[in-house]
C-alpha cells in the first residue's frame, strides 16, 4: 500500500497541476503545489523503512487462463535506495525549476511528476511483464517527447531509432519470458531459469546504449536541464533496476567473458568522451552510458549490489551536476562530493560497486572508472556558462542551494545507511588506486592538449562516427522500404490487374512443373 501512496502523491499533484493550468493559468502558488506534492512523496518513501519487504498486487487480468502473472511491486531493501534517489531527484528539479524562468510552467512540473511515479513503478516492478508495462510507459513518454524537441527528418529518424533499440531490449525479456512458459515456469525475478540470465543482461545493455555501443537518443534534441534530465536518468534508472534481480547462477556462460569485454569497451569509451566533454549537459549521454556500462560489470562479475550503487551513482550524483545551473562558489565546491561517491572508496555511496570478480578486466575498470572522476571534477568546477543568482528574487538564494544539497546529502546518507550495500568497506585497494589515477588526470588535464576539453561539434561528430555501422542497417532498410513501396505502386496502378495475374500465372506453372 505504501507503493500505491508514494506514486499517487507523484500522480495525482502532477493531475492537480494540470488542471490549474487550464482553469487558472495565471496561478502564482502552482510552483508550491508541485514542491509539497514531491516534499510528501519522499518523505512518503522514508517510511517504507518501516515495512520493508512489502508487496503491492493489482487485481488480475482476465482471463486468468492467459494473464497467470499478476502485476506485481515489491520494496525491499534493494528498491529502496533507487525509489528514495528517483523521487529525490524529482524534488531538485522543482527546486531548482526557479532558475529556469524560461521554461518554468505547470505542464513542465507535472511531467517531472508523473515520470517520478512512473520510475518509481520501474524500480519496485517484482516481475517482467510489470516491468515491461512500465517500460513501454516510458518509451511512449520519451518518444514524444523527443519528436517534439527535435527539428528536421534526420533528427526525427534518430529518434525512431533510438525507440527501436529500446523497443527490441523489451523485446529481449518479452522472449526470456516466452522461453520460461513454454517450459511450464514463472517467470519472475525470483526464480530466474540459469538460461535467461544474458537475455536479461542483453535486453538492459540495448536499451542503455551499451551492448552494442551506441546513444540511445539523439544528442541534438532542445530538452537540456529539468524535464530533460529527469528523463534521461529515471529512463535509464527503469532498464538498469533489471541487472540487479539477476542472480549470478544464470550468468555462468562461455559468452561472459565476450560480454563483459563490450562493456569494458563501452565504460571506457564512455569515461573518455565525458572526460573531454566541453560541458556537462553536452556529456550527458556518455556519463549515462559510461555509468549504464559499469552496472553491467557488475551484474556479470555476480555483483547486484554494485548494479544498485552505480545506479544510484548515476542519478543523484549526476542529477546533481546537471541541475546545477546558477554559479554559486561553494555549491560548487559541495558537489565534488560526487568524487568521493564515484571513487568506491570505504562507506561512499559505491563502496559495494566491485564486490564481485572482476579478474583480468580489473585494470580496464579503473582506467575507466578514473576518466568519470575526472571528468565529473573538471565538469563541477567549470562556471562558464551559469547564471547569477544575484538576477534572481532574494528567496532563490536558498531555495537553489538547497535543492543542489539534497542529492549530495542522499549521496552520503547512502553511504551509510538504509540499504544492504551501506557501510561496505568494499575493495578498497582497487578504490585507492583508482582515486590516484583521477587526480592525475585532472592534474595533467590543463597540461596535456589531449586531455583538454573539445568543441561540441567535435563531440557531435565523433559520435556520428560511432553510428556508421547503424546507419549502414539504417540505408539498407530504407532501401527495402523502397522496393516494396515501388512493387506497392505497381499492383496499385493501372496495370495492378496484369501484373497480379501474370505472378499467379507464373506461381501455378512453377508448381505443376514435372507433374503427369
Amino acid at each position: 500500500m505504501l507503493i500505491l501512496i508514494s506514486c499517487l502523491l507523484l500522480f495525482v499533484t502532477a493531475l492537480a497541476l494540470i488542471v490549474l493550468q487550464v482553469l487558472q493559468p495565471n496561478a502564482r502558488y502552482a510552483w508550491l503545489v508541485a514542491v509539497g506534492g514531491a516534499s510528501l512523496a519522499l518523505v512518503s518513501v522514508f517510511t517504507w523503512f518501516t515495512q520493508i519487504p512489502f508487496n503491492l498486487t493489482l487485481p488480475a487480468w482476465q482471463p486468468h487462463t492467459v494473464f497467470t502473472i499478476p502485476i506485481l511491486f515489491h520494496a525491499d531493501r534493494l528498491a529502496l535506495p533507487f525509489s528514495l534517489s528517483i523521487t529525490a531527484l524529482t524534488l531538485t528539479v522543482l527546486l531548482t525549476a526557479i532558475t529556469r524562468s524560461a521554461i518554468t510552467n505547470s505542464f513542465t512540473w507535472a511531467g517531472t511528476l508523473a515520470l517520478g511515479g512512473i520510475g518509481l513503478l520501474a524500480v519496485t516492478a517484482d516481475n517482467p511483464l510489470t516491468l515491461l508495462l512500465v517500460w513501454s510507459a516510458l518509451d511512449l513518454t520519451e518518444l514524444v517527447t523527443q519528436l517534439r524537441s527535435v527539428n528536421g527528418p534526420a533528427n526525427n529518424e534518430k529518434v525512431v531509432i533510438a525507440f527501436s533499440s529500446r523497443a527490441i531490449g523489451s523485446g529481449l525479456l518479452l522472449w526470456a519470458n516466452i522461453l520460461s512458459t513454454a517450459r511450464g515456469n514463472i517467470f519472475d525475478f525470483q526464480s530466474i531459469a540459469p538460461d535467461s540470465g544474458l537475455f536479461l543482461i542483453a535486453a538492459a545493455g540495448l536499451r542503455l546504449g551499451v551492448l552494442p555501443l551506441h546513444l540511445p537518443y539523439s544528442s541534438e534534441s532542445t530538452l537540456r536541464r529539468g524535464f530533460g534530465t529527469s528523463l534521461r536518468l529515471v529512463s535509464a534508472v527503469a532498464s538498469l533496476v533489471l541487472l540487479a534481480h539477476i542472480p549470478a547462477g544464470s550468468l555462468t556462460s562461455t559468452l561472459t567473458p565476450f560480454l563483459t569485454g563490450l562493456a569494458v569497451v563501452a565504460a571506457l569509451y564512455g569515461g573518455w568522451m565525458w572526460l573531454r566533454a566541453p560541458d556537462e549537459l553536452t556529456g550527458r549521454p556518455h556519463w549515462v552510458i559510461s555509468l549504464a556500462a559499469l552496472s553491467i560489470i557488475s551484474a556479470l562479475s555476480g555483483n547486484p549490489l554494485g548494479v544498485v550503487a552505480w545506479g544510484c551513482a548515476l542519478v543523484l550524483i549526476g542529477g546533481a551536476l546537471f541541475l546545477a545551473a546558477a554559479q554559486l562558489v561553494w555549491v560548487d565546491y559541495a558537489l565534488l562530493v560526487g568524487v568521493w561517491s564515484l571513487s568506491s572508496l570505504p562507506f561512499s555511496l559505491t563502496a559495494s560497486a566491485w564486490l564481485g570478480n572482476l579478474g583480468f578486466f580489473m585494470p580496464f575498470v579503473v582506467v575507466a572508472q578514473a576518466l568519470l572522476m575526472a571528468g565529473f571534477a573538471r565538469q563541477a568546477l567549470r562556471s562558464a556558462g551559469r547564471i547569477a543568482l544575484e538576477s534572481q528574487p532574494g528567496w532563490a538564494n536558498k531555495i537553489y542551494p538547497a535543492g543542489i544539497i539534497l542529492l549530495v546529502f542522499f549521496q552520503l546518507l547512502l553511504g551509510l545507511m538504509g540499504w544492504d550495500g551501506a557501510l561496505q568497506v568494499g575493495a578498497w585497494l582497487q578504490a585507492l588506486i583508482t582515486s590516484l589515477i583521477a587526480f592525475g588526470l585532472i592534474w595533467a588535464t590543463p597540461r596535456l592538449r589531449v586531455l583538454n576539453p573539445v568543441r561540441a561539434h567535435w563531440v557531435n561528430a565523433t559520435t556520428s562516427g560511432l553510428g556508421t555501422v547503424y546507419g549502414g542497417f539504417w540505408v539498407i532498410y530504407r532501401l527495402l522500404g523502397r522496393i516494396s513501396n515501388a512493387i506497392t505502386v505497381t499492383l496499385e496502378g493501372e496495370g495492378g490487374v496484369m501484373w497480379t495475374l501474370l505472378i499467379l500465372i507464373l506461381f501455378v506453372s512453377f508448381l505443376t512443373q514435372g507433374t503427369p
